[in-house]
C-alpha cells in the first residue's frame, strides 16, 4: 500500500479513495428541530469495485466536539436529498461524487474537529481538521 491516508489543506487522500471537504461548513436544523451540522464534500472512488459514499465515510471519518463522538442524523428540504444520496448511491470506480454528511451538534458554538482514518493501521491521522461553526 502506497498511502495508507494523509489528510492536508481539506483533502483527505488514501490508496482507495479520496475526500476533498468543502469549506462551505453550515449549520442546519435536522429532521427534529435540531442543531446539525452540514459538512459537503466530492469523493473519488479509487478502488476496482463500486462504493457507497456515506458507507466509506462513516467507517473512515470521524467528527468530535468536546471530546464526545457526533451521530449522523437526518436533514431536511434540499439537504435532505444531498444527504441521502450520499447513503443511496453507488460510485463506480474511478468516478467522482458531490455528497454530504450531517451531524448532530450538542452545542453551536464550540469547535467541531474531523479526524480521518489510516487505512492501514484503522488508527486516525494525527492531522484533523478544526470547523469553527459561529
Amino acid at each position: 500500500m502506497q498511502n495508507p491516508g494523509t489528510y492536508n489543506d481539506l483533502t483527505y487522500d488514501t490508496d482507495w479513495y479520496t475526500f476533498k471537504i468543502s469549506n462551505e461548513v453550515k449549520l442546519i436544523k435536522d429532521a427534529n428541530g435540531d442543531a446539525a451540522l452540514l459538512v459537503k464534500y466530492n469523493y473519488t472512488n479509487k478502488t476496482s469495485t463500486a462504493e457507497t459514499p456515506q458507507q466509506v465515510q462513516n467507517n473512515a471519518i470521524m467528527l468530535k466536539q468536546d471530546d464526545k463522538q457526533l451521530s449522523a442524523t437526518t436533514a431536511t428540504g434540499d439537504n435532505a436529498q444531498l444527504v441521502q444520496a450520499s447513503s443511496n448511491n453507488q460510485v463506480q470506480p474511478g468516478k467522482s461524487f458531490d455528497g454530504a454528511l450531517l451531524v448532530k451538534v450538542n452545542s453551536t458554538t464550540s469547535e467541531v474537529t474531523m479526524y480521518f482514518k489510516n487505512i492501514q493501521t484503522n488508527n486516525w491521522l494525527d492531522s484533523t481538521q478544526p470547523l469553527k461553526l459561529d
